[in-house]
This record gives structure tokens, sequence and C-alpha cells, in this order.
């Protein structure tokens, strides 16, 4: 069994859909109404679909991407920066172990971007 799909309210999902496609590479796989699915290379799917205000997670809830290397942890870390994203919990790093650090989408929704050593 393979998880496929998490689906996510956005109160602007072009917005949204922008920034997975650029930090994550996603590409729309369909649209649906006035959402959008979008996939990434391994097939997993983010659903938006548009919603008034921030839908509330709880505190504890966010996405996980796990990179291949500590060097590509970096390299977004350096893009999100420069591009104005919101970070939510700063790099953590120690050489050949990991590198890890959270950001969240424009509607709030944390996200760990994460390599470890395993």
């Amino acid at each position: 069994m393979t998880i496929n799909h998490v689906h996510l309210a956005a109160t602007d999902v072009a917005k949204t859909q922008a920034f997975y496609e650029d930090y994550f590479d996603f590409q729309v796989k369909h649209q649906h109404g006035n959402g959008v699915f979008l996939q990434d290379a391994s097939g997993f799917l983010i659903a938006l679909d548009p919603m008034e205000g921030p839908a509330e997670y709880p505190p504890w809830f966010h996405l996980g991407f796990c990179l291949d290397a500590a060097e590509e942890v970096h390299a977004l870390h350096r893009r999100v920066i420069d591009g104005n994203a919101k970070i939510v919990r700063k790099l953590l790093a120690e050489p050949n172990e990991f590198a890890s650090f959270y950001l969240a989408d424009p509607d709030g929704c944390r996200i760990e971007v994460s390599w470890h050593a395993e």
C-alpha cells in the first residue's frame, strides 16, 4: 500500500500552487473545479481546494519532504530565503548526520525539509 495524496485548503489556489511548483517541483496533474491536483516525480499528489479563510491545522501537523543530500537541504533553504517564503524553524544541521528546516506554505501549512544519514 502506498500513500497517494494529501488534500489542502488554499485561500489563493494559484499562489499556493506556485509555491509547491517552485520549491518542490510539483506539476499540474489536472484541474478540478476551482481546485487543482499537483503531482511530483514520484507520483504523490497534493490537492488544493479554495477556502475563504486559512485552515486551522494542529500545531504538530506538517508535511515532510526528505531530500537525497544535506547539500540539497541547504540549497533549498537558500532558495526559500531568497524567495521570501516564511521559515518557521531555522536550519539545523550536523555534518554527516542530518540537515533540517521548516517553512510554511502561503496558507500556513508547515513543511519539514530534511536529509538524514541512514
